[in-house]
């Protein structure tokens, strides 16, 4: 096999780099990623580990996005030449008419030959089989996906000097290569439309304002004046549109929707954050921001506040879930027992201090703080669905509530009937 490729010699450090730029369709053909080759450089457990592909990331996500997006876009795949011998030769060693000013970059620009060897994705391997199966499987469909192959991928290229200098590039490429992470999707993201109406409720005409919301991590301090994350408000706007019950709403991350779609959401997500706003007492003083927000915001979260469970990021999301449980039909064939903006005036009627013994053990772990995970929450949700509800609740989710409660206090209420711990009295 020989390869000749147009591109810019470059150093860094002790080693020496070539980029340049091939097709989508020649990338892949010449290419291999590092999974399909056994035993090369000596690897070890650790590096074999690393060089399994992610099948679900590459069907779900990448091949997507490349076959779906006029704009797509990533950043260079990094190609070790392993037993092959590598020729660079200058562009101004065919001609001596390059003007004086462009003579010294002249040096690094000319043309690349790779003959023999194998050509292993060092780092990118996820992005060479996504492009792998657009350009040669056509496995999926999409507006792009022809146009694909044609791509001009970016690709730096690497001789293979000895296997210890390759494993530790290969284990420092993987090393520093730091994700986004999910508030910085959300704030970039413009596929993802429920990133987009995230976005949109923090905007000066939106219903929360974007200093009340932590856009930075995914956590608030005990001393934060934030009244939410960025995640956290996602999250409860997956919740309510799911909870629509429409169609046009089930929203694909990897594919923005109609400006039409995404006005009509925006009106829907808006209009229910704004009766939590209003109907929920404790939360009152935050459209309002005034003056003393600040240490309001402070006061509210503190554990002995009579409200404290109602401002800690991970119930925020389990309160909306309750809500919208308790709003949910018993069956396909009834109406629901409740409107949002009953459920939410209902709420009020709630304990919501995080001292409170009814969220012990269903969100509050023994030791005060908040139980974040998912089953913390759903038992949370389902807690208030039965507070909200009582004798309306059908028998057979009364009973998914009543299996959640037990468990959370370490009762097998199958296994020990006799011992079952009765739920709280629902509110009236």
């Amino acid at each position: 096999m020989s390869v000749v490729i147009p591109g810019i010699e470059g150093k860094l450090g002790n080693t020496k780099y070539y980029q340049c730029i091939m097709k989508a369709d020649e990338l892949v053909r010449a290419v291999r990623p590092a999974k399909e080759i056994d035993g090369w450089a000596s690897m070890s457990i650790g590096e074999k580990m690393q060089r399994r592909l992610n099948v679900n990331r590459i069907k779900n996500q990448i091949v997507p996005y490349l076959v779906r997006h006029a704009d797509r876009f990533f950043g260079s795949i990094i190609v070790l030449v392993y037993k092959g011998k590598v020729h660079f030769e200058k562009l101004s060693d065919f001609t001596q008419q390059v003007p004086r000013a462009y003579q010294s970059q002249g040096q690094k620009m000319g043309f690349l030959t790779i003959d023999g060897g194998t050509l292993i994705a060092l780092d990118g391997q996820h992005r060479l089989v996504a492009l792998r199966d657009v350009c040669i499987e056509q496995s999926t469909d999409g507006p792009f996906a022809e146009k694909v192959p044609n791509d001009d991928i970016s690709v730096i290229f690497m001789d293979h000097e000895n296997n210890i200098k390759t494993r530790n590039i290969f284990n420092t490429v993987n090393k520093y290569a730091k994700p986004t992470s999910a508030g910085d999707n959300i704030i970039t993201s413009e596929e993802d439309g429920c990133a987009i109406l995230a976005r949109r409720l923090i905007e000066p005409d939106g219903v929360l304002k974007e200093v009340l919301v932590n856009w930075e991590n995914n956590t608030l301090a005990e001393g934060s004046t934030k009244f939410t994350t960025i995640r956290i408000l996602y999250e409860t706007i997956k919740l309510l549109l799911k909870g629509s019950k429409k169609e046009e709403y089930e929203f694909d991350p990897q594919l923005r929707p109609s400006d039409d779609t995404l006005e009509a959401a925006y009106q829907y997500v808006s209009n229910v954050w704004k009766l939590i706003l209003q109907e929920v007492k404790p939360y009152k003083f935050i459209s309002e921001y005034r003056s003393d927000f600040n240490d309001k915001i402070k006061e509210a979260r503190l554990s002995e506040s009579p409200h404290s469970l109602l401002f800690k990021p991970a119930a925020q999301l389990a309160f909306v879930s309750g809500i919208l449980a308790a709003c949910t039909p018993q069956s396909e064939d009834e109406e629901p027992e409740l409107s949002i903006q009953e459920a939410l005036k209902k709420s009020n009627k709630i304990q919501w201090s995080m001292k409170d013994d009814i969220w012990k053990s269903v969100i509050i772990k023994d030791s005060g703080a908040i139980d974040g995970g998912a089953e913390g929450k759903n038992r949370m949700a389902l807690l208030m669905s039965w507070l909200l509800l009582g004798s309306k609740m059908s028998d057979d989710k009364k009973l998914k509530v009543r299996k959640a409660y037990n468990d959370a206090h370490g009762i097998d209420i199958e296994k020990n009937p006799g011992k079952e711990k009765p739920l709280p009295n629902a509110i009236r």
